[in-house]
């Protein structure tokens, strides 16, 4: 029997829940927005294989490795993929441990906020391989990140194996704020109108310091500060809609603006969204991108390639 969980059963599928969410599937194809993906298993050091798709348009000038948001999938980016290779760029997809066609984790919960740092570094060196003597694209190799994705590049450039080999991050409706608040509040919107408010206020308070503890998300932000003070030679591009409604954007900007060591901007996008910003603007988004891509890699764009991008984009 389904329906609302009672009060026993509440904090046990609760914490699944945030903890732990049920693995997301591909459920759209490239062919569904006219793309021809080549595919590829990368494996990693702890021996999963990670599925994924690269697609390279003619005179390709840049790549742009993207990382998707929590529990979805690689699919869940075909539209901006769509965007990026219409603006000439080489785009990577993957699926993240246990989601798509990826390889699910051999534990379950522990350390699941952690674990995708391996895939990412899997895929990083896939990539690395794939384009070796292809150059200019060798040296012109981006991160995107959508939401949880973001999170997981900003973590990867932190590490030895990220260091000095992405010029350019892009985030994407990324919550960069300390996981236990940004639970808090969303549990806190779920019980509006709920019975035993009080007594369930309590209840949230500790399930959000329990999944932030056993995530270890505390440790996972500090190490997000200390990657952002260290990329003075990244350039970053913070996206975020003004109609952010999963974390707060005020605190994300001023992480961006108080750690972030590189040249940095920041896009609040009209009437943007969570994971929606690209649907919303998208002729905006892709000449936002393609600029500022162009710009970190010191490739000039003429202003006929510039309203190219824009059309292409509408």
């Amino acid at each position: 029997m389904t329906g609302r969980p009672g009060p026993l059963t509440y904090p046990v599928r609760t914490f699944r829940r945030l903890a732990a969410p049920d693995p997301g599937a591909d459920f759209e194809r490239p062919a569904d927005y006219g793309l021809t993906a080549e595919p590829f298993t990368a494996v990693t050091d702890d021996g999963l294989r990670i599925a994924g798709w690269t697609f390279v348009p003619p005179r390709a000038w840049g790549l742009v490795i993207v990382c998707h948001s929590r529990n979805t999938g690689k699919s869940r980016t075909l539209k901006q993929t769509r965007l990026l290779y219409d603006q000439g760029l080489a785009v990577v997809g993957f699926d993240f441990r246990g989601c798509g066609e990826s390889d699910a984790s051999r534990r379950r919960l522990r350390g699941s906020l952690w674990d995708p740092l391996a895939d990412l570094e899997a895929v990083s060196a896939h990539v690395r391989r794939r384009f070796a003597d292809t150059p200019p694209l060798a040296e012109r190799v981006a991160l995107l990140g959508c939401s949880f994705g973001g999170n997981m590049a900003l973590a990867y450039l932190g590490r030895p194996s990220g260091a000095a080999r992405h010029p350019a991050l892009i985030l994407d409706s990324t919550p960069l704020v300390r996981w236990k608040d940004m639970l808090g509040e969303q549990l806190r919107r779920e019980r509006q109108g709920a019975r035993w408010r009080a007594p369930r206020a309590l209840a949230d308070r500790a399930m959000a310091s329990a999944v932030s503890a056993w995530t270890r998300s505390p440790a996972l932000y500090r190490h997000a500060r200390r990657s952002a003070r260290q990329q003075s030679g990244v350039a970053l591009l913070y996206i975020v809609g003004e109609r952010e409604t999963l974390f707060d954007a005020r605190v994300s900007r001023r992480f961006v603006e108080d750690h972030w060591a590189g040249p940095a901007e920041i896009w609040r996008v009209s009437r943007g969204r969570h994971l929606a910003n690209h649907v919303v603007a998208p002729q905006e988004y892709a000449r936002r991108v393609s600029e500022f891509l162009a710009k970190a890699y010191g490739v000039p764009l003429t202003r006929g390639e510039q309203a190219e991008a824009g059309r292409h984009g509408a």
